[in-house]
C-alpha cells in the first residue's frame, strides 16, 4: 500500500495572497468564524516557499464567494462563482500532471507532503468530475450554482466553496446524531458506556479488553453499516455489499491514519484552511455544524494527538467509536 512507503515533510503547497486579506466572518450552521478571504484549500498559510523548493500542485489564488462580508450584487456574485469555479478547474488540471509526479517519487520512496498526499487521494474521483463538470463551465456557466446547490457530489474537490461544504456537512451531521442514539444502544449491548470513551486512560482500558466491536474483522454488518455510514464511506448502493464495506472501512481508517501522521509532523492543524478544517473532522467523524472554528480545531487537534499516542497500539477502530459514542465531546487526556 502507498501510505508504507511514504516519508513525511511539507514540500510546499503554499500560495502567497496578494491584496486578499481582509478579515471576514464565515458562517457555518449557527456558528461564526473569524477567517480571512482566500480560498487555499489545503492550507491557510500565506507564507512563500523556500528558494529552489520544489512547488507541487500551487493553488490558484481565488476568492471564495460564499463567504460572508462581500457586497456583491447578483451580476457580481454569478461573475465570483464562475470566477471560483474556473480557477478550480485549472488547478484540478494541474494536479491530474502533479500526480503522476507523486506516483513516481512515492514508487522510488521519496518524501512527500500532507497537500500531495491529499491530492493523490481526491485526483482519482475529481477526475472522473472534471468532464462534465467542464462541459457545464464551457456551455451552461450560469446554472453551475444551482446545479452544484442541488448535487454538490458533481463537483470537483477543488471547485467546492465553503458554503457548499457546510450544506453537506450539516446532512452529514443530521445523520450522525440519530446513529449516535443507535450506537449507543448497541455499546450497551457490548457491555460499554459513554463514560468508558471519554478519557484517554478510560478507553486504552475498553480497548485492551479485546470486545469484538473493535476488532474489524469480528464487527458484525450492522456495525460495519453504522460506521459506515457515520463516518461518511459508501453510498446507498455500497451499504447493501457488507464486504466492500468493511474493505471500504478498513482502507479509510488506513487513510485517516496516514493523514494525521501528516498533519502533526507538518504541524498543520492551526494552519488549514476553513473549507479544508471542516473536511478534516468531517472525515474522522467529527461534528462540525455547531462548533466553532477554534473547537473545530480543537477537536481535530484532539483527535490527531491521541491517535498518534495510541492509534499503533490500541488500532483506530476503538477510537472510531469513541466519535459514535461522544458525538461532538473529544476523548480528554490527562492533566498535565
Amino acid at each position: 500500500m502507498i501510505v508504507a512507503r511514504v516519508a513525511w515533510q511539507p514540500l510546499g503547497m503554499r500560495q502567497p495572497m496578494k491584496c486578499l486579506g481582509r478579515s471576514l466572518v464565515a458562517r457555518h450552521g449557527s456558528v461564526r468564524y473569524a477567517a480571512q478571504l482566500h480560498t487555499t484549500a489545503l492550507m491557510r498559510m500565506n507564507d512563500k516557499p523556500e528558494e529552489g523548493e520544489k512547488v507541487a500542485a500551487m493553488p490558484v489564488a481565488r476568492v471564495d464567494p460564499t463567504l460572508p462580508g462581500q457586497s456583491l450584487t447578483f451580476i457580481n456574485k454569478i461573475k465570483a462563482y464562475l470566477g471560483f469555479y474556473k480557477s478550480g478547474a485549472k488547478e484540478l488540471w494541474g494536479n491530474m500532471k502533479v500526480v503522476k509526479d507523486i506516483d513516481s517519487r512515492v514508487s522510488a520512496g521519496a518524501v512527500v507532503s500532507r497537500a500531495e498526499f491529499q491530492i493523490h487521494l481526491r485526483n482519482p474521483a475529481d477526475q472522473l468530475r472534471l468532464l462534465p463538470f467542464g462541459l457545464l463551465l464551457v456551455f451552461l456557466p450560469e446554472a453551475i450554482p444551482l446545479l452544484v446547490a442541488m448535487f454538490p457530489g458533481m463537483c470537483p474537490s477543488t471547485c467546492i466553496t465553503f458554503g457548499t461544504m457546510a450544506k453537506m456537512a450539516a446532512k452529514r451531521d443530521a445523520v450522525r446524531q440519530k446513529l449516535h442514539v443507535a450506537a449507543l444502544q448497541r455499546l450497551e449491548e457490548a457491555g460499554l458506556e459513554p463514560s468508558d470513551f471519554d478519557t484517554v486512560d478510560n478507553l486504552v482500558r475498553v480497548a485492551g479488553r479485546g470486545s469484538s466491536i473493535f476488532q474489524l474483522e469480528q464487527l458484525d454488518n450492522a456495525d460495519v453499516r453504522m460506521v459506515c455510514r457515520f463516518l461518511g464511506i459508501g453510498g446507498m448502493f455500497a451499504r447493501l455489499q457488507v464486504e466492500r464495506l468493511r474493505s471500504g472501512l478498513r482502507k479509510h481508517l488506513d487513510v485517516i491514519a496516514t493523514d494525521d501522521a501528516l498533519l502533526a509532523s507538518e504541524q498543520l492543524v492551526e494552519q488549514l484552511g476553513l473549507t479544508e478544517l471542516v473536511r478534516a473532522c468531517q472525515e474522522r467523524g467529527i461534528p462540525s455544524t455547531h462548533l466553532s472554528e477554534p473547537q473545530l480545531r480543537e477537536s481535530l487537534g484532539k483527535w490527531i494527538e491521541l491517535t498518534q499516542a495510541h492509534g499503533h497500539t490500541i488500532g483506530m477502530m476503538p477510537i472510531a467509536w469513541s466519535r459514535l459514542a461522544l458525538l461532538d465531546r473529544s476523548v480528554e487526556s490527562p492533566a498535565r
